[in-house]
Parts: C-alpha cells; structure tokens; sequence
C-alpha cells in the first residue's frame, strides 16, 4: 500500500491539472443526471404533496341538489357519516360573470386545519371581513387579476334580484379544485370568507358539505349508501374530487417522465464520453509502467492505483456534481408542478445526491480498473514504447498543404492522434464536442417547433374565439340569435359535447360534428372525418386504448344503449373541452351518427355550446364584453377562451430542458477540448521544440496551436449541426 500511495500522489503532483479537468467533466454530467433525477422526483409528487399538506377534501356533497330526482339532505347528517376524518359546510353563490365559482366556509375551519391554500402572491384573506376575497391562480390569469386588486361580482338573491358587490383581493392562491385540467369552468375559484357567509344569508346558491374520509376514495361506496340511506333511498348528488386531483396528476406526469427521461440520456451520453477519456488517461499514464515494474511493483498494484485515481477523480466530480444539482434544484419543479410544490426553492434529495455520487465512482473505477489492467499488460507496454506516430500521406493534408505551414501542422496535430508518449485523446474529444453541438442544434429546432405550435391553435383542434355555453340549463337559442346580429361575428356553430362513448374497451368523450360551419371542423390527422352514421373518428390515444386500427369495425355505445358496429375511419386532433375530450382523447361522430346510437330517444339532444368566430381585426376582449353584454339580459351564459391543452402548457413551460441539456453538453465539450488541447501541448512539448528550431517563431507556433483548436471545432460544427438538425 505504501508504493501505491507514493505513486499516487507523485501522480497527483505532476497531473492534477488533467485529472481536475476529468473531474469536471464527471461534474457536470453528474449534476446534470442529479438534478434531473431528483426534479422528476419532485415533480411526479409534487401535487399528492401539496394534497397532504393542504389537508384537502375528498368528496363535495350537495345538501339541496340541482335534480328533484336526487336526494335532499340536511347538512348536519352529512357531517355526521362515520366514514368522515373531517367535514365542513361551504355554499356556492350564484355569481355573475357565470365563469367565476364563489364559494365561501361557513367557518374558520377552511382555510386551516382544512382545505389549506397556498399562497401564490399577497396573503389570506381576513376571515373576519366580508369585502376580502382571495382568488385562484387560474381565475388570476384568466381575467388578469393581482393581489390588492379588485374584483366586481354580481351575486343572485333568492327574490331574484341582482346584488353587486365590489371585493379586495387579498392574495393569489393554489388549493385542491383549482388546478386544471377540468371542465367547464371549475377552477375559476374566488374565495370568501366566513364573514360573508353569515352577512348575506338572502343570497342564493347552493350548501355543501367538504368531507375528509379516513380510507381517501376506498369509503367511497359506503359513503354514497350512507347518504342514499339518509336520503331516503335516493342517490345523493356528490362529487369525488380523486377524479379531479387525476385528471391533474395525469397532467403532470409527462413533466416528470420527461425528466427521468432527460437524466438516463445525460448519464449515458456522460458515459459514452467519460468513459474513453478515463481509459485514454489510463493508457497514457502507463508509458511510465515497465519501470515501476523493474522497481518490484506488481501488475496488481498498478491496476490498484489506477484504481484509486479514478476513485479521486470520481469523488471530485460526484461532490461537484451534488453542490451543482442542489444549486440548480430551486429552478425545478416547473408549470404545475411548481405551483403545487408545498415547499419551493433549494431541495437536497439526499437519495438521489447519495446514489449519484456512489454512481459516479463506480462507473469511473470500474472504467479505469479494465483499462488499467489491460495498460499493465507487457504487449500494452511495448505497444506504448514504439517511437512516435509516422505521418501518412491524406486528402486532408494535401489541402492545407497549399496554406500556410503553421495551418498545416495545426491540422495534422488535430487529426493525428499520435502513439506512445505523444498520443492525445483526438477521437473521443470530437465525439464530445459533436454531441454538444447538435444537442445545441437540436434544441433551438425543438424550441422553434415547440413555439410555433403554441402560436398556432388550429393545429391543436381551436378553430373559434369564444365558445359560449348556458348555465341554467336553458337552450343556446339566445346565443345563436345574438351572434347572427352582431356585426363583429364572422361565423359561428352549434356543437355538442362531453357526452361519455364506449369505443370498445376504451371510453373518451364524444365531439359531434357540426351540420354547418365546415370551417369549424377539426382537420383529420390520418384517415378522414366521418361522412354517414355509421362512422367514427379517434382520437390517437384512444385508438390505442381501445387497440383498433383505421377501418376497424368496433362496438360504440353512449349513455348505456345497445352498442352498435361503427367503423373507424381515421384519427383527428380534439379541442380541450372536458376531462375526456383532450389532446389525443375523443371520439368525432356525425349527427346522424349520435341519432343512430341513441335509437330510444327518437331525438338529438340538443347542443350545449355555440363556438363563435369573431372578424379579422377585431379585439378580442371588446368583442367578447359586447358578447356577454348582449347575452346579460338573456339568461346566464358562460363564455370561454380556446383552452389550450394542459400537457401542451405544460411541456411548453419545460421546453427549457432542451437547452438546459444542450449547455451542460456544451459546457462538456468546451471542458473536453480544452483538456485535449493541454494534453496535446504537454505531450508533444518536443515536437513543437523541433519546430522552433527549423525555424517557426513564437507566433507561428501559436498558429499551429490556433489551427489544431479551429479543426476541432470546424469537425464537431459540421457532423453536429446537420446531426441536430
């Protein structure tokens, strides 16, 4: 052990520049797959963590339901169903403009012990004052509020009179119901207090009951006979809020997916390039090896420091690779996940740093343990003695021949890897410069790509400005009359939607296309649309769901009838409108072709939804205020913006990624070149001595050096820009 150690460290002494430039290059990708592991981490349970912390609700029941049919029941038996860890009452106010859903506790209880909030921007709103409101970050963004801002609402009494209220924002905030994606308008949450709850008990709405089960959505079913008991037999109207917090955690797993997905290709790409430059430095090194052995050094304990010097340079770059993945971790989680993460900002996943480091080692022992004992061998000792590389004759050195002599020799110093004492890591260090630059390359096409179809809502299924939808459950008659007269309306559309189909194993919800207004008509993917009533459209991922293929003939049914044979004729993209009919998710079918499924009903059902387009050169927020005015004195309508998809938002606000990647591999090759190039200009000292006295001055030497980096970076610019491209 003694000879080791002493070898170890006259090693260290004459090399620590070589072996630092090793370790960070082992740094970076170590902090790059660290961080990127552990922000998949963060990200996938980001939002049951923000569940946890906010102590939310499992289930809303209606204590006075919409349908006479269902049950009516007194609060104060809801809050006493066994299965119930905690409940409260809160009471949704009829409230105008119909996107907005106030909702205000009849006690402290929410937010606290809970219902908890977070607190995006600003503070709580004060439980004590009826006038404070705090509101969602979605109904933030929609109408452009801020906290210490204001919001005018107007609220229905039970003598049928509009009350208006003007109302202090005190804070943005996140909670449980609030995160998309969901339909309709059901995270356009304002939030009142208590005290407005016991001033304004005229006002109009509807009382429900927030419960907290002990065993989450498993006492689901013995909930719903509790209630059905105390209703009398009749079903309750609730609602289990799982199915939302799906709908979001669904959305936010590609996030954390793509991050798993982004650590396993830089902990690859690091291998592929760290891995021959720790056995390139191995070999290197063991020009020295055959007078160790005539000292008494065994092949043992040369491969045993090669060993332990790849184990330093390991340990190095694994405690670099941990400080920069802790550093960068306050930029990760992003979109979603970000808003739901409970506790933002700088994150040590102490599994994730701790199996990073003992990664790091383990691959860089063992890629110079091999290499070692290979390079300890006597034909490698002898294959390291020859005498220097011979120049060959190529296409290359024929043309920088004509150029200047200092060009020339730069090329060759570039290309020519050399052998023995002289021979560089050429090969391995263009590799690395080529995958920094088309990762370069690549992510700018990416991001191009990535903007142009968030700027392009037709290629996600929105072909309309505004879509208009009745709230009282009162025909869209209105809207189609106020739309024909208005003169700012280029077209418009009636559509029904969000209707459950069973496409054979697989359920989406279904889009009918419309009768007239082909310009509002999806463009088909691949196939066609559907022409006659036996026809049907796919989405992609529910063609994979339900495992048919175009021309496939499949059973479809809605609303529990007899299934009919309907034969899929291509694939199309759907418009986000509710919580099946998303990007990739839905099914398009003629009106005939809902009047064919649903042969009982001797009827189509009547359309929900009016999409309208407004003229060119319009604005679009006065267009859409002159809309709603109309429609004020008609009924209560509810007016929505084209929504864009959740994982398209999503995944655009981690389109950063690309480029985070692309400048660690830049960071990689920039480190990677210029370690070849000290190498290049310790190890060919002799050769650069035997050009100054043919009589190369100080500059052309200089030159040569100039001419050797320049070939390198001209070779990774032309094999990695058309590669990432």
């Amino acid at each position: 052990m003694t000879a080791i150690w002493l070898l170890l460290r006259s090693e260290l002494r004459r090399r620590w520049r070589a072996w630092l430039s090793l370790a960070l290059i082992a740094g970076v990708f170590t902090g790059g797959v660290m961080t990127a592991a552990a922000g998949a981490r963060r990200t996938g349970s980001a939002y049951a963590r923000f569940l946890d912390w906010s102590k939310a609700p499992d289930a809303l029941v209606d204590a006075v339901p919409y349908d006479p049919r269902l049950a009516t029941l007194a609060p104060a038996a809801v809050l006493r169903v066994p299965q119930a860890e905690d409940a409260t009452v809160v009471k949704s106010f009829d409230a105008s403009p119909g996107l907005v859903q106030f909702i205000s506790p009849a006690s402290s209880a929410i937010p606290g012990q809970f219902w908890g909030r977070k607190i995006l921007s600003g503070r709580l709103a004060d439980p004590g004052r009826a006038d404070e409101i705090n509101v969602s970050f979605t109904l933030a963004r929609r109408l452009r509020l801020h906290a210490g801002g204001s919001l005018r609402l107007e609220m229905e009494s039970t003598a049928g009179r509009r009350v208006p209220f003007v109302f202090h924002i005190a804070g943005i905030d996140a909670a449980q119901a609030e995160f998309p994606p969901q339909p309709g308008n059901g995270t356009f949450i304002a939030w009142g207090t208590p005290a407005f709850y016991g001033e304004h008990p005229g006002l109009s709405g509807f009382v429900q009951v927030a419960l907290r089960l002990r065993e989450g959505s498993r006492d689901w079913p013995a909930v719903l006979r509790e209630l059905s008991r105390a209703g009398h037999g009749k079903l309750p109207e609730a609602s289990l809020l799982s199915l939302q917090s799906r709908n979001t955690q669904r959305s936010i797993s590609p996030q954390a997916v793509a991050l798993g997905l982004l650590a396993a290709l830089f902990g690859l790409i690091g291998l592929s390039i760290l891995g021959p430059l720790l056995a390139r430095l191995t070999f290197l090194e063991a020009t020295d090896y055959g007078t160790l052995r005539a000292l008494g050094m065994g092949r043992g304990q040369l491969t045993m420091t090669c060993a332990a010097r790849a184990a330093l340079i390991g340990t190095a770059g694994g405690l670099a690779g941990a400080a920069l993945a802790v550093a960068l971790s306050p930029v990760l989680p992003v979109g979603l996940a970000r808003v739901a993460e409970p506790h933002p900002g700088i994150d040590a996943d102490v599994p994730v740093l701790a199996a990073g480091l003992l990664a790091v080692i383990g691959v860089t022992v063992a890629c110079s343990a091999w290499s070692g004992w290979r390079a300890t061998a006597p034909a490698s000792r002898a294959r390291l003695a020859e005498p220097a590389w011979r120049p060959r004759r190529t296409v290359m050195s024929g043309l920088v021949g004509a150029g200047p002599v200092s060009l020339a020799m730069g090329v060759r110093l570039a290309l020519h890897r050399g052998a023995g004492r002289t021979a560089v890591p050429v090969g391995s260090a263009v590799a690395s410069a080529t995958v920094g630059v088309a990762a370069l390359s690549a992510a700018i096409v990416f991001g191009g790509s990535l903007t142009h179809l968030l700027a392009s809502p037709v290629l996600y299924g929105v072909t309309w400005d505004v879509a208009v939808s009745s709230t009282d459950s009162v025909n869209v008659g209105p809207v189609v009359a106020a739309a024909r007269r208005d003169p700012q309306v280029a077209a418009w559309t009636t559509v029904r939607s969000g209707g459950p189909v069973q496409i054979g194993p697989a359920e989406a919800d279904m889009l009918v296309l419309p009768a007239s207004g082909s310009s509002f008509v999806p463009a088909p993917v691949t196939g066609r649309l559907p022409r006659t009533s036996r026809e049907i459209a796919l989405g992609t991922r529910t063609l994979r769901q339900a495992r048919a293929r175009i021309g496939q003939v499949l059973p479809v049914s809605v609303d529990g009838q007899r299934a009919r044979l309907m034969t899929v004729v291509g694939t199309t993209v759907f418009p986000t409108i509710s919580d099946e009919l998303d990007l990739g998710t839905g099914a398009a079918l003629t009106p005939g072709g809902l009047s064919y499924l649903l042969p009982a009903s001797g009827q189509i059902v009547p359309a929900d939804t009016v999409f309208v387009r407004f003229r060119a050169g319009v604005g679009l927020r006065a267009a859409r205020r002159g809309l709603a005015t109309r429609l004020a004195r008609r009924g209560q309508f509810a007016m929505d913006g084209p929504a864009t998809p959740t994982d398209l938002l999503n995944f655009g606000q981690v389109q950063d990624l690309p480029q985070l990647l692309a400048a660690g591999l830049g960071a990689v090759a920039l480190l990677t070149i210029g370690h070849l190039l000290i190498t290049s200009v310790r190890r060919r000292q002799r050769d650069l001595a035997i050009l100054r006295v043919l009589g190369f001055t100080s500059w052309q030497v200089r030159g040569t050096l100039g001419g050797q980096a320049v070939t390198l970076a001209g070779l990774a610019l032309l094999t990695g820009i058309p590669a990432g491209i």
